[in-house]
């Protein structure tokens, strides 16, 4: 099979296109390397460095022919500040819509949309979760997004399902939880990273906001997983790539420590008034329509993401696939 990953310098991008790569199907990656690396690439794809608004895109999938466009390219949230809302939307839906219609030219069969996930959806004070036993987010949730890339994206969903009708341009949507397992601190995103960055220096790292928080966090190789599973299955469907289960900050922080065998602390910076929230996403439908559940614990998933990141080999280790849990198991794991 022949497939197209636009955004596949960065980092999940990157692991999608080896994970492809050695399934045996055939890779290009379309990238403006504005957020990832050209040496992120693995030299067995062909890879385009263009911005996915460019025209030349579809000029490249119409070349190309490619069975699917897994459409990974997205802004960092953290480079568009709410003052620049224009430029955010400009790459992510006009970027979008360039790149459906390139699908459409060149008959792709299937489009993988990667959306956001948990900070689409509004989060619960971790009291009334506990109090009232509420069953973790699922994706018939009415959305919430409160950041200017939240809403770009879930604008994204609709001009997918859109093409989709119109075109027959199969889909998958994908809402995400955190994803960590990065290879380097170059762009990090996710707290692992940046806990793993400090303690290297034997810093106490910053934990801003509450640390009590619950929210899923999923390993890279789980995300991966799935996305070979969506080249057969998922079709025209929305699903979340979660874990179903919850840590909080200072458990996160607890978890690398252990793997440092550190003493350090972290300074936390909260307002004396913030109350804890919980959001977990339910993985109830990812098993049904894509055969697929994680496999990798969250201690399991630490510890490969802070071998790699001090330049360890990485052991696999055998374990159970873990049993989906309700956001009350969620906010007591390790209590």
């Amino acid at each position: 099979m022949k497939i197209a990953i636009t955004g596949g310098a960065g980092f999940v991008g990157s692991h999608l296109a080896k994970a492809y790569l050695d399934a045996g199907h055939d890779v290009l990656v379309i990238d403006s390397l504005a957020h990832g690396s050209r040496q992120h690439v693995d030299a067995r794809a062909r890879f385009y460095r263009l911005d996915i608004r460019d025209p030349k895109v579809q000029e490249v999938l119409q070349l190309e022919r490619p069975d699917v466009v897994s459409h990974h390219a997205a802004q960092l949230a953290a480079t568009f500040p709410e003052t620049s809302l224009l430029a955010d939307a400009d790459v992510q839906l006009r970027g979008l819509m360039n790149v459906l219609e390139g699908c459409v030219s060149a008959s792709v069969t299937k489009l993988i949309y990667a959306s956001n996930g948990s900070t689409l959806y509004k989060p619960m004070p971790v009291a009334e979760a506990i109090k009232h036993k509420i069953h973790i987010v699922k994706e018939d949730t009415p959305p919430f997004p409160q950041r200017p890339n939240d809403i770009s994206k879930l604008a994204g969903e609709w001009y997918v399902r859109y093409y989709s009708q119109q075109y027959r341009l199969e889909h998958t949507i994908l809402r995400y939880a955190h994803i960590f397992g990065e290879s380097n601190s170059d762009l990090a995103q996710h707290p692992v990273t940046y806990f793993v960055g400090m303690l290297s220096q034997g810093q106490r790292p910053i934990i801003r906001g509450s640390a009590c928080d619950v929210r899923d966090h999923i390993y890279i190789d789980d995300v991966t997983r799935a996305n070979l599973c969506i080249l057969e299955r998922g079709h025209n469907c929305t699903v979340h790539i979660s874990t179903g289960k919850g840590h909080t900050l200072d458990q996160v922080f607890d978890v690398v420590a252990s793997q440092f065998s550190s003493a350090l602390l972290p300074v936390h910076l909260a307002s004396a008034h913030a109350e804890p929230t919980a959001l977990v996403l339910d993985n109830t439908l990812a098993q049904q329509q894509l055969g697929w559940q994680p496999q990798v614990t969250f201690i399991e998933g630490v510890r490969r993401a802070v071998a790699s990141l001090r330049g360890q080999k990485v052991y696999v280790l055998q374990e159970e696939i873990p049993e989906p849990a309700r956001v009350l198991d969620a906010v007591l794991v390790h209590s």
